[in-house]
Formats: structure tokens, C-alpha cells, sequence
């Protein structure tokens, strides 16, 4: 049936598109606002699409430790899955993968028994296998995704120095300090806004940080 969309406001056309992504499909989109949802209350900063050595990571949680998110949803496949986990394990505490169910007895056989499970089912995130601590972390892969700058302001000396002079520990400690301080200026506007914003497009205002009226026109 057709519909006239002409007396609907940005804002309603908006949320039409989101509503039915959201019920109709278990997509990354999905994952990814319940993500956020399931962590809002809790003292955390998050960020989206992180940039490791090898790969991008869906979703990163630092409460204290880091802690990764892979999404591998139904519409997804796993061919890369492989390399991701063995470049997550390089360089966060516990990590995770979330899944659709479709996937669930797949995961078991190609992830290694520290990561955690979450599945996505009727749009509700449940945990099926708690991460365990991760033991193969690497301070030189850590120290990769620092920039020249926060070499500087974190160590103040250039990597072999760094790795020469600091533990493991300690260059651990100052990853997640680095994190949280590179993301939580973008996880704060997010958490503030949260409740004018679409849910499909949490992403979105993550990395922009723009007025929900500038887009909605609400």
C-alpha cells in the first residue's frame, strides 16, 4: 500500500527507517544499540569501529579493563573471524563475540575458550559464555596503536625505549588510560544525547557529534 510521506516530519521519516530495521533484521545496527543499551548505567567509556593492527573492532568497553566486541550477526559471515581474534588477543583483557544464533554452535568450534558469547535474540542481548582473562597480550602490538603524539604524552620516550624501560604492566595500564582518554569525549556526547537519538544512528552521532536537531529537525 502506497503511503504519502509528505506531512511527515524528518523526524518521523527517520524513525519509520529505524523501526523497521531494528524489528526486521538482526543486523549490526541491532547489536550495536543494544550494546550501548546494555552499558549505558555503568561507569564505562565505549567506542565504536576501533582501529587495531590488522583489523577494525566492532565495539570496545573500558571499565577498568578493556574489553572487546566482535559483531558477527546473521546476515554476516566468518571468513575473517580468524585473523580478528587472533589480533584482538594481542591486545584486550577479556573479549567477547556476539552473534546470531545461527552462528552459535560455529563459534564454539573456531573461538578460543577465553573469548566470551553473547547472542542477539529477539532483540535482547544474552550472555552464553563469560570472557575469561586474556594471557597473550602484547605490549609492542599495544604500543602500535598509540599515535607519535601519545607516545609522547603517555611515555615520553619512542617505542623501543618504552619497551625497554616499562613493563608490561605498566604499558597495559597506560593503553587503557590512552583509550579512555582518545574516546570518552565522543562516548559522553553519545550517553548525554542518548534519548534524541535513533538508535540505528547511535554510530553516527558517536563520530560526529552533531545536534539530533540538525539532523531530525526536530
Amino acid at each position: 500500500k502506497d503511503v504519502d510521506f509528505s506531512s511527515f516530519s524528518k523526524f518521523e521519516i527517520h524513525k519509520i527507517y529505524n523501526d523497521i530495521i531494528l524489528s526486521n533484521y538482526s543486523s549490526e545496527h541491532l547489536v550495536k544499540s543494544l550494546l550501548v543499551d546494555y552499558f549505558k548505567e555503568e561507569n564505562v567509556i565505549a567506542a565504536f569501529e576501533i582501529r587495531t593492527n590488522e583489523s577494525r573492532l566492532d565495539f570496545l568497553r573500558i571499565n577498568g579493563h578493556s574489553i572487546s566486541y566482535e559483531i558477527k550477526s546473521e546476515v554476516d559471515n566468518l571468513v575473517k573471524l580468524e585473523k580478528q581474534i587472533s589480533n584482538y588477543s594481542e591486545l584486550f583483557e577479556f573479549n567477547n563475540v556476539v552473534v546470531g544464533i545461527k552462528h552459535l554452535d560455529k563459534i564454539r568450534e573456531l573461538i578460543p575458550t577465553e573469548y566470551g558469547i553473547f547472542i542477539e535474540k529477539d532483540g535482547c542481548l544474552i550472555e552464553k559464555r563469560k570472557a575469561r582473562k586474556n594471557k597473550l597480550i602484547s605490549a609492542e602490538k599495544q604500543l602500535n596503536l598509540f599515535t607519535k603524539k601519545e607516545l609522547q604524552t603517555y611515555f615520553e620516550y619512542d617505542m623501543k625505549q618504552i619497551l625497554e624501560t616499562y613493563s608490561s604492566k605498566k604499558i597495559n595500564d597506560q593503553f587503557k588510560k590512552m583509550l579512555k582518554d582518545r574516546y570518552s569525549k565522543k562516548w559522553n556526547y553519545l550517553c548525554n544525547n542518548k534519548n534524541d537519538i535513533l538508535p540505528i544512528d547511535y554510530q553516527y552521532f558517536y563520530h560526529h557529534n552533531i545536534s539530533p536537531q540538525l539532523i531530525y529537525g526536530k
